[in-house]
C-alpha cells in the first residue's frame, strides 16, 4: 500500500514539474518576441513611465506568486517523506497539504489577476490554471479529511 502511494507521490511530482516546464518552454516564444519588441522601442525612444504602477504591481505579484509555488513544492515532498517514515496520519501531514493547497490555489489566483491586468483572453486564463486549480482544492480537501481522521482518533483514544 505504502509504494502504491510512493508512486502515486512521484507520478504527482513528475506531472507538477512537467507542467512548469511546459509553460515556460511555451511561453518563452512569446516573452522572448516581446523582449526584443521592448528592446528595440527602447533603444529608440527615451524611456516613460507611463506604466511603471502596473510593472511594479507585476513584479510583486511575481515576486508572491514565486515564493507561494516554492513554499507548496517543499510542503509536498516534505509530505511525501513523511510518508516514507511511515507518519502517514499526524498532523504535520494536514499541516503540509494545507499549504500545498493554499500554495497553489493562491499563485493560481495571482496568475490570473495578473492575466487579467494584462488584458489575456479569459480562455486562456482558464486554460493555463484551472488544471492547479484542481489539484489545489483536491489537497485541501485531503488534508481535511485527514483532520477528520485525526479528529476521531484522537476522541477514540480518549474513550478507550
Amino acid at each position: 500500500m505504502k509504494k502504491k502511494l510512493n508512486i502515486f507521490c512521484v507520478l504527482m511530482l513528475l506531472l507538477m514539474a512537467a507542467e512548469v516546464i511546459i509553460g515556460i518552454v511555451l511561453n518563452y516564444a512569446e516573452s522572448a518576441q516581446a523582449f526584443r519588441q521592448g528592446w528595440e522601442d527602447g533603444r529608440s525612444e527615451h524611456a516613460s513611465f507611463n506604466n511603471l504602477g502596473v510593472d511594479i504591481l507585476s513584479v510583486v505579484l511575481g515576486l508572491i506568486m514565486i515564493y507561494l509555488v516554492i513554499r507548496a513544492f517543499i510542503s509536498f515532498v516534505r509530505f511525501i517523506l513523511n510518508v516514507n517514515r511511515d507518519k502517514v496520519f499526524v498532523w504535520d501531514n494536514v499541516r503540509l497539504l494545507r499549504w500545498t493547497g493554499w500554495g497553489i490555489l493562491l499563485s493560481g489566483l495571482i496568475t490570473s489577476i495578473h492575466d487579467l491586468i494584462e488584458g489575456i483572453a479569459l480562455e486562456r486564463i482558464y486554460n493555463n490554471v484551472m488544471d492547479d486549480m484542481v489539484f489545489s482544492v483536491f489537497c485541501l480537501i485531503v488534508a481535511e479529511v485527514f483532520a477528520i481522521g485525526l479528529k476521531l482518533k484522537e476522541e477514540q483514544d480518549l474513550t478507550v
